[in-house]
């Protein structure tokens, strides 16, 4: 008895401003900056079901963007966790 009288006398910390907003559902309309009142294709804004998204690797990038090779400092701290301490 004791723990449902807490329950209904709990108040939520967090208050939502004008109450709970209805979600209201606009139609498709062209965008006013839209070249001729181009309206959005319902083909490209539907999720693309079925298709398979392709691997691009990051070595057909520019040198910038590819990865770098791991020297034998970073790969002995990734494998000990970063346990070992070097004290000069």
């Amino acid at each position: 008895m004791k723990a449902t009288l807490r329950v209904l006398q709990h108040v939520p910390l967090i208050k939502f401003v004008g109450g709970p907003h209805v979600a209201t559902h606009t139609p498709v309309s062209f965008h006013p900056c839209a070249p001729a009142g181009l309206k959005p294709s319902a083909i490209v804004s539907a999720p693309t079901s079925g298709h398979a998204a392709s691997f691009q690797s990051r070595n057909n990038l520019s040198k910038r963007f590819r990865y770098t090779p791991l020297n034998d400092v970073e790969i002995n701290d990734v494998l000990t966790g970063g346990a070992e301490v070097f004290i000069k």
